[in-house]
């Protein structure tokens, strides 16, 4: 048995609390299994965020040009993303198509994989149902569920990050060198996908754990310094090419991007980019709790125990708590100190160390009577109020929107407060286990529903197929293709001619007058357009983009 571990109710203690709880190792493999997939059910569901077609047409960029080194987008462009996850998206471009599942598969299975390291990390400090607690808490967070879906550079990074500090961890207690290695394999990974944060991340928490365990006796025992250069000449190899090749062919530009004032060097920390000033320190501090508490969803009433464990995992905890504990606080404090962008998914990476030690927390109080009544209180208070009070604040500053969007969102939240309320009651009743298995499946279950809604209605509301078919039909050689005032990424990627953006009326015109053209017009614009351009309507969209001609 592991010496760290909780003292679980072994399976042949021929107690009432150990034949209570044999079974149900076997149910949360099952629950953790109809996690997955439903997270691979969410494949073929159609794309809500703008960054996915965005990322897709860079990829097919590369496809078109076999310029894997440079990545290009349009012309004037340098790409500010390093190129792990463009690669990736190309690749399943290449063997899936241009389809909506093709662009997101890779990061679904990724997700998956993340699912598995959460449950090692957890398994070097806890027995088994703890362990598989962890994975299951990981794979129901609505935060993980979500990312999932959009394929971006935060998922990525997790699973890199958190490969690394696993295998770091392996490393201190084994002292095997090819630990040390793939260690530095997944820091340059991490690198390759978001730039230097990936190794600050590693660097901060790897380096709080050493010191901590430096402090302990024999905690330096294991480590062996021609492993660690290993691990860092591996670390150059694999993350160091890229860069030096950007820097050669794009010069100080590119320097200026990705490691000083750009939008991933240094200068990110203190300067925003999504909006106009930093905000004031006070409110970055606190920036980041409602949206903590936020990313806990459904497990919301689990943060406060999830905060005891991480402090007995500061103080005194076996390695791997100790190192999940140091996870959690680094980087929260390093996200809550940058006067920068305040962007939720930006916590992705720490949702596998809250959710190893919220099944800590669960280890501690499962057994017992009273042990979730607390987590009920609070789930009942911040969960289902806290959902509708943002679907309130969206209701009312976006009065248009809730009535194309309410067929979506209303199934997905009425399962959801049924499931927290079964929660809440199971768990009032002293039914540690069944509340868990309650709040798992019927959140499972609630995003199956929001993944079959958004798939129903949303190229009904969005036909950016549509758009793309008849432009794609009608077009002919020396004819263009415009977006007026708003860059419009799902049809810059679906149409296959080449997309150009008119950012004034001056501009839109001129470029009108020259020749056949196809016309994309933002909400509320034709109206004030119409007697300049006297355009035919091709196709109106329910949330108010039109497609328009000249012709």
């Amino acid at each position: 048995m592991n010496a760290d571990a909780h003292t679980w109710p072994a399976a042949g203690a021929g107690t009432a609390a150990a034949a209570h709880a044999a079974p149900w190792p076997r149910r949360w493999l099952l629950l953790i299994l109809a996690g997955c997939l439903i997270t691979l059910a969410g494949a073929p569901v159609p794309h809500t965020d703008g960054d996915a077609p965005l990322y897709g047409r860079i990829a097919k960029n590369v496809l078109a040009s076999g310029e894997w080194l440079t990545l290009q987008h349009r012309p004037g462009w340098l790409v500010d993303k390093p190129p792990l996850t463009i690669w990736l998206i190309a690749l399943s471009l290449r063997l899936g198509g241009e389809g909506d599942a093709a662009l997101r598969f890779w990061q679904l299975l990724m997700n998956l994989v993340l699912v598995w390291v959460t449950y090692r990390i957890a398994r070097l400090g806890a027995q088994e149902e703890e362990a598989l607690l962890a994975a299951l808490v990981f794979v129901s967070m609505g935060m993980a569920f979500y990312h999932s879906l959009i394929p971006q550079q935060d998922v990525p990074l997790t699973l890199f990050l958190a490969l690394a500090l696993y295998d770091y961890l392996r490393y201190r207690r084994d002292g095997r060198a090819l630990r040390a290695v793939t260690t530095g394999l997944w820091v340059a990974l991490a690198v390759l996908t978001k730039g230097l944060v990936g190794l600050a991340a590693f660097a901060l928490i790897a380096g709080a754990d050493l010191v901590a365990a430096w402090r302990r006796p024999l905690g330096a025992q294991r480590w062996r310094w021609a492993a660690v250069g290993a691990g860092a000449a591996t670390f150059l190899m694999v993350a160091a090419p890229w860069f030096i090749i950007g820097y050669l062919r794009q010069g100080m530009p590119f320097v200026d991007t990705f490691f000083l004032y750009g939008n991933l060097g240094i200068g990110r920390f203190f300067k925003p980019i999504l909006v106009a000033q930093p905000i004031p320190l006070w409110q970055a501090l606190l920036a980041y709790l409602p949206m903590l508490i936020l990313s806990m969803l459904p497990w919301t009433g689990l943060l406060p125990g999830t905060v005891r464990e991480a402090w007995r995992g500061v103080r005194d905890g076996p390695p791997s708590l100790r190192l999940c504990a140091l996870w959690l606080v680094l980087f929260f404090l390093l996200l809550s100190l940058s006067t920068g962008d305040k962007v939720i998914r930006y916590l992705h990476p720490l949702y596998p160390p809250l959710a190893v030690l919220a099944a800590r927390h669960l280890g501690a109080v499962i057994n017992r009577p009273r042990g979730l009544r607390g987590a009920a209180v609070i789930s009942l208070i911040v969960g289902i109020p806290g959902l509708i009070g943002v679907a309130w604040l969206f209701a009312g500053r976006f009065p248009q929107e809730q009535r194309i969007y309410l067929p979506l969102v209303v199934p997905f939240l009425a399962v959801f407060f049924v499931t927290v309320a079964a929660f809440a009651v199971a768990a009032l009743a002293g039914r540690g286990r069944a509340a868990v298995a309650i709040m798992a499946a019927g959140t499972l279950l609630s995003y199956g529903v929001l993944e079959w809604t958004v798939t129903r209605h949303w190229e009904r509301l969005w036909p950016w197929r549509t758009v793309a078919s008849i432009v794609n039909t009608e077009y002919r050689p020396g004819d263009r293709v415009l977006i007026f005032a708003e860059e419009n990424n799902f049809a810059d990627y679906h149409i296959r001619a080449p997309v150009e953006f008119a950012r004034d009326e001056a501009t839109l015109f001129r470029l009108w007058q020259q020749g056949r053209t196809f016309l994309l017009l933002p909400p509320g614009a034709l109206p004030h357009l119409r007697a300049r351009l006297r355009p035919r309507v091709l196709l109106e969209m329910p949330v108010g983009w039109v497609l328009v001609t000249n012709r």
